[in-house]
């Protein structure tokens, strides 16, 4: 029997892979539940003011090639500019190693292992190595990294500054102006729900504050300027207040923050650069001479 193009492609077998029961099967369901068709039984089961007057116009099917195309075409629309916002964003050198075997290679990201459904091999394993670079590049005793974002582990931070401040009456957290405004709205969202009052003034104005339990300071800030806190994290910790500083893909030496007095740092990723990068980088950062 000849066949049309149309016909050999069998658009009717996804619903019927992913749709199990046959007309039949749903037809027993249905006189044992006491419904005459599946639009009266879901009439019945979903209340009347969120259900649509009738079915979405999405049009007719596409296979995966017209929908590959349509998506194409879509995208070709799109300008690409070149980008000034700041916020911590900046073009890195990504190794042609790193990029064709693991952020292009779906299976390393994907797989699932057995003893950890939630996050796969590769991802676990991405982690493990952020956590390495951090302590290296910092010299901090503990790394600990997951996949929050910055802002998220900024707020952490700022509660566990709290948990384990020995000024147990202060109430307060300094926060420079010139973090992230992704990194303020989350950490300012999260200091409501805990009722802590925040102070949002220049990195020098938290001395200022005697009744501070953290300060949160960016090393660059969200304009690009790198800042060395080594004298005022100096004056704060002699204060017992809990210091953190927001690091952004910034590659200082090892020990460098440490070497600052910092309890805590967080790292939105590592950037891999080239090894005279690194060596520009740790210089402007801590203004050492050549």
């Amino acid at each position: 029997m000849t066949q049309t193009l149309s016909q050999l492609e069998h658009n009717g077998a996804f619903i019927e892979r992913h749709i199990g029961p046959s007309p039949e099967q749903q037809a027993m369901m249905l006189d044992a539940m006491g419904a005459p068709s599946l639009e009266a039984l879901i009439g019945t089961i979903v209340p009347a003011d969120i259900q649509l007057p009738g079915p979405p116009a999405v049009g007719e099917a596409a296979t995966e090639q017209q929908a590959l195309a349509e998506l194409k075409a879509i995208a070709s629309q799109n300008l690409r500019y070149k980008s000034w916002i700041g916020m911590g964003y900046s073009a890195v050198i990504t190794p042609p190693v790193i990029l064709r075997n693991m952020l292009e290679n779906l299976g390393w990201y994907t797989a699932y292992t057995p003893y950890q459904p939630e996050v796969s091999q590769g991802r676990l394993e991405a982690l493990l190595n952020f956590q390495q670079v951090t302590l290296d590049l910092t010299g901090m005793d503990i790394a600990s990294a997951s996949l929050l974002d910055e802002a998220t582990a900024a707020a952490e931070a700022m509660a566990m500054a709290r948990r384990v401040s020995k000024l147990k009456n202060a109430n307060k957290f300094f926060i420079a102006d010139d973090i992230h405004p992704q990194t303020l709205d989350v950490v300012r969202t999260r200091a409501e729900t805990f009722g802590f009052e925040m102070i949002i003034d220049r990195a020098e104005k938290a001395q200022d504050h005697d009744d501070l339990f953290g300060v949160l300071l960016q090393q660059v800030g969200t304009t690009g300027e790198a800042h060395d806190y080594s004298a005022l994290i100096a004056t704060l910790k002699a204060r017992k207040v809990g210091q953190r500083r927001s690091r952004f893909h910034v590659a200082g030496p090892a020990g460098s923050t440490r070497q600052a007095g910092c309890r805590y740092c967080l790292w939105l990723r590592a950037t891999l650069w080239r090894a005279d990068g690194l060596r520009r980088s740790s210089r402007r950062l801590l203004r050492q001479p050549r």
